[in-house]
C-alpha cells in the first residue's frame, strides 16, 4: 500500500493518478468522518472550550496529590 497525504495529492492530482494508471493502483476517497451525536458535540465543545485555562506550567499532578492528602 503506498499512502499520500490529501495536501500532496491535491497539490497535483494528475501526477498521482497518472502514476497510479500506469502503476495499476487505484487511488481511494478520503474517509468520510461520522457524525456525532449532539450530546457528544457539546462535550467536545466544552472541553475545547476549557483547552488553555489552566497554564502549562503549573504542574497538576503535585496539586492533586496535595488534595487528596488533606482529603
Amino acid at each position: 500500500m503506498i499512502v499520500v497525504s490529501y495536501s500532496d495529492f491535491f497539490e497535483n492530482p494528475a501526477k498521482f493518478k497518472d502514476t497510479a494508471s500506469r502503476y495499476g493502483l487505484k487511488v481511494l476517497p478520503q474517509k468520510k468522518q461520522k457524525k456525532v451525536s449532539r450530546r457528544i458535540q457539546k462535550k467536545l465543545d466544552s472541553l475545547n472550550a476549557a483547552v488553555g485555562l489552566i497554564p502549562s506550567e503549573t504542574d497538576t499532578e503535585k496539586i492533586l496529590a496535595t488534595r487528596k492528602l488533606e482529603k
